[in-house]
């Protein structure tokens, strides 16, 4: 019995011994430089990984760095092996959890800069009513003087007598004439003297163009040439002027006043004239028209004999055709038929048209 009793003591003492030796290593400072009071060991087991293992511990996988620094024998924190003696903490320290654990955190929503909306910019002005007339470069002149030119159509390479387009011919330019090769020229004709249809006074030299020439090899005062264009037939003796080319949009200028005047001739003299034919009329640039001008054309009543005078303060003027002015010259004008109700003749009277 009493061996018995002092068997147990002894077992008592080795006990305790064995406490205060653990104690004594518990309170040694850790490589982190904590204490057994905040840490202890975990042994790993099979399976085990430091997501997993503060999960378990923790309630929060995402503190596994923390773990990791207090083993710093650990060399890959993705690989530990069944054994190894990990401290780990009885309780997360405050403020760790927090900064470790990657809470998903409400985006803010991207307020962008306001911006001024830039007003559109004011429509344009309506494009006003005009007419194309590509055929400008065929437009002839008046002139109350026979124009000299600038040169002479001295013939056809082969002899012709009449000349068209891609003919070569000879030139012969005055001293002050510019014939490099490769300018142009306008070949025309001038008429006799022009007699006003309805005051029989002198009117001017109807110029026609005839076609447009190109210089190709110049020597001296004489030179050589191709026909580009051709409008009428050329003949020795038609002259050269400076080519300028002429925009062929004519847009509509009304008038100010209803000026009345006369057409002078047609411009290949025919004595009836119809839609898109070319007349000359007796009003210019002295009386402020402008190409773009509209004109009506006009007769007046047709009642002859006793009643006559009487008819004309009843009756209106009949509207006949219209006129649109193409180019102007200081005492007359030339004007496109943009339309004919009945056959016009030279002499017919025309009036500006003031409105739109």
């Amino acid at each position: 019995m009493k061996r018995t009793v002092l068997v147990w003591i002894m077992v008592g003492v080795l006990l305790l011994g064995f406490g205060q030796i653990s104690q004594v290593k518990a309170q040694e400072p850790t490589p982190s430089g904590q204490t057994d009071q905040e840490t202890y060991i975990h042994v790993v087991v099979k399976g085990d990984t430091l997501w997993g293992i503060c999960q378990d511990l923790y309630g929060n996988p995402w503190v596994w760095p923390k773990v990791w620094q207090l083993n710093p024998f650990i060399t890959n924190p993705h690989w530990i092996y069944p054994g190894t003696k990990l401290r780990v903490y009885y309780e997360i320290p405050k403020g760790f959890e927090t900064v470790t654990a990657m809470e998903e955190v409400p985006t803010q929503p991207k307020v962008e800069p306001e911006v001024t909306p830039t007003p559109p910019p004011p429509p344009m002005p309506p494009k006003a009513p005009a007419l194309t007339f590509s055929d400008i470069d065929q437009v002839g002149f008046i002139t109350p003087f026979v124009p000299e030119g600038d040169g002479v159509i001295l013939g056809e390479e082969r002899q012709r007598k009449l000349i068209g387009a891609a003919d070569r011919v000879y030139l012969k330019f005055e001293d002050s004439a510019d014939e490099q090769v490769g300018a142009r020229f306008f070949i025309f004709s001038t008429s006799d003297m022009i007699k006003h249809p309805v005051t029989n006074k002198d009117v001017g030299y109807l110029n026609t163009i005839q076609g447009v020439v190109e210089v190709t090899e110049v020597g001296g005062e004489y030179a050589k040439g191709v026909v580009r264009s051709s409008y009428e037939s050329i003949s020795p003796g038609d002259k050269l002027m400076p080519y300028k080319k002429r925009s062929g949009e004519i847009t509509f200028e009304p008038g100010a006043e209803p000026i009345e005047g006369n057409i002078i001739i047609a411009e290949r003299r025919t004595v009836i004239i119809g839609d898109r034919q070319i007349v000359f009329i007796d009003l210019g640039e002295a009386e402020d028209i402008k190409a773009g001008n509209r004109f009506d054309v006009f007769r007046e009543p047709g009642v002859a004999g006793p009643f006559e005078t009487e008819a004309k303060h009843i009756l209106s003027t009949e509207s006949i055709g219209e006129l649109l002015v193409l180019s102007v010259e200081p005492d007359t004008a030339a004007a496109l038929v943009t339309h004919a109700l009945y056959e016009i003749q030279p002499g017919e009277r025309i009036r500006l048209k003031t409105g739109k």
